[in-house]
């Protein structure tokens, strides 16, 4: 699976740079939480109830070497929204 690799350093702009193209991406201390709205969150094991929507959402965790390793999934190629 490919992984976009994101260190201490850039983790802050790749969330700055992700919201502002529309992904949904925030913070639970170190952990790199991506929502995306789907009714059928309600029922899913990774359902989450966020901003008055259910959706499923997922976790990427800081490993040892301080790195994220984002699944290419959760990443927007969108152009930037002005």
């Amino acid at each position: 699976m490919s992984r976009v690799v994101v260190n201490v350093d850039g983790v802050e702009q790749f969330v700055t740079e992700q919201t502002r193209k529309g992904n949904d991406v925030s913070w639970d201390g170190w952990t790199l939480l991506f929502f995306k709205a789907n009714p059928n969150g309600f029922n899913d094991k990774n359902g989450a109830y966020r901003n008055g929507r259910w959706g499923v959402q997922a976790r990427v965790d800081v490993d040892t070497d301080g790195l994220w390793k984002i699944p290419v999934k959760y990443v927007s190629t969108r152009r930037k929204v002005t």
